[in-house]
């Protein structure tokens, strides 16, 4: 009974760790990192090669992969996968590495019953994405005895079909295809020497003609020619990762008059692919910031910040600084850097006890020449004017939730109007104008 509690528990932490990076990243590869392996054949799990081949030939081929402790650097885990060649009556079968399936039905290397494919009817050789991504990343160590060959990595996102990879180097149905990235690269060492690794960064060329995404389809191979290169090299593949366009929003303040010392409450909303695990780069901070009375950032003041990969909240202090009213606030990441869009202007004075609440007030018209209309939810009990000095130029006692204002008096400019409800003020920017 325990072991079986146990087995039941690790489920649950798997798949809570997998809803949670799913979150954070986006669709994923499963096993991506290569850490779980197949008793059956030298496969990882949910990765394939000739090993569990279909086709007329799949017995004359083999598995070309075997768990490596050869890692890239930087990394969290144990293993990667090491693909390889092989010869196969005298022809030689690149080594090959796919989320999908091998078919082996021609003796030809570019024959056409040669290919890797997404057979959607068994869920262990497809992989559904419902999101496009921006890019893919990929560790990789080609040793080669060529200074020329070329490994290749490629990735397609297609839509609902069993999509092929063919040897002869097209695919099908072509009606299906959304988007490829691929890359074709030269050993970063000699056959049997150095374990060099280098980071593949591959961005996706969304060309269509299909817009529907429902799968991935990945291959790695040893050469980018069928048939061809030596079987004295091998290419080693660890942490991919698909990369989601990363966007920050900052979210609107419920208020915009603050005191210094007063908090600020700066919501943000974060998407996409944010500190990418396969990349040794420090954990992403979002960090709001302040502008000066000028509203210019070259200079900014900290707020506060978060360590975080998604959406979230800061809570700063307004710090003591001169009365203002055009600082601005805004935030940023640090990976992947952005500016958040919705920057914010906010007045900052030390003369005025400004709580502001968010409530309907409609004020019309604004800007105004002589009269001032006032419509709101809540009843008001005084109306004060400021300047932008902060200096008291109207009071006004008044009962109700809409009432005319006489302005006639006041200069062309802008000012502030302070609505008193009683137990809390609201505040808003006016102007008159000729």
């Amino acid at each position: 009974m325990k072991s079986i509690f146990i087995g039941i528990f690790s489920l649950l932490v798997f798949s809570f760790l997998s809803l949670n990076l799913s979150a954070q990243y986006g669709p994923q590869f499963d096993n991506r990192g290569f850490e779980q392996w197949t008793d059956r054949v030298s496969e990882p799990v949910h990765w394939h090669s000739g090993g569990t081949a279909t086709g007329t030939f799949s017995g004359f081929v083999s598995s070309q992969l075997e768990s490596s402790t050869q890692i890239r650097p930087g990394s969290t885990g144990s293993k990667s996968a090491r693909v390889f060649p092989t010869s196969v009556i005298g022809i030689t079968a690149n080594g090959n590495i796919t989320n999908g399936r091998m078919n082996a039905g021609s003796m030809s290397a570019t024959g056409s019953g040669n290919y890797n494919y997404t057979q959607r009817s068994q869920s262990a050789y497809n992989t559904p994405i419902n999101q496009l991504p921006d890019s893919i990343t990929v560790w990789v160590c080609f040793r080669s005895s060529s200074a020329t060959d070329k490994a290749q990595v490629k990735a397609v996102v297609h839509g609902d079909a069993d999509y092929k990879f063919i040897a002869n180097g097209t695919e099908e149905p072509t009606d299906k295809h959304v988007a490829t990235a691929v890359s074709s690269f030269t050993r970063t060492s000699t056959a049997n020497g150095a374990y060099t690794w280098h980071r593949l960064s591959i961005p996706f060329d969304n060309n269509g003609p299909c817009t529907d995404v429902r799968y991935i389809l990945f291959t790695a191979t040893t050469n980018e020619t069928p048939g061809t290169g030596s079987t004295s090299d091998d290419l080693f593949v660890d942490d991919v990762l698909l990369i989601y366009k990363s966007t920050l929003k900052m979210g609107n303040l419920n208020q915009t008059q603050f005191k210094p010392d007063e908090s600020i409450n700066i919501n943000f909303t974060l998407t996409g692919t944010m500190s990418p695990d396969n990349l040794n780069n420090a954990p992403n901070e979002v960090i709001a910031q302040l502008s000066d009375a000028n509203g210019n950032f070259s200079n900014p003041i900290e707020l506060g910040r978060k360590t975080t990969n998604e959406s979230g909240a800061i809570i700063g202090t307004i710090p003591s600084v001169p009365n203002g009213d055009h600082y601005r606030v805004r935030v940023v990441s640090t990976n992947y850097p952005m500016i958040g869009d919705n920057i914010q202007e906010i007045r900052i004075s030390d003369t005025l006890d400004i709580n502001e609440n968010t409530f309907f007030c409609s004020l019309y018209p604004n800007p105004f020449t002589t009269t001032l209309n006032v419509i709101t939810e809540d009843e008001v009990k005084s109306i004060r004017v400021y300047d932008v000095n902060g200096r008291m130029l109207k009071e006004q006692f008044v009962s109700g939730t809409q009432f005319n204002l006489d302005m006639s008096e006041l200069s062309i400019g802008t000012y502030l109007l302070q609505i008193d409800h009683g137990l809390w003020q609201s505040f808003h920017r006016m102007m008159k104008v000729e």
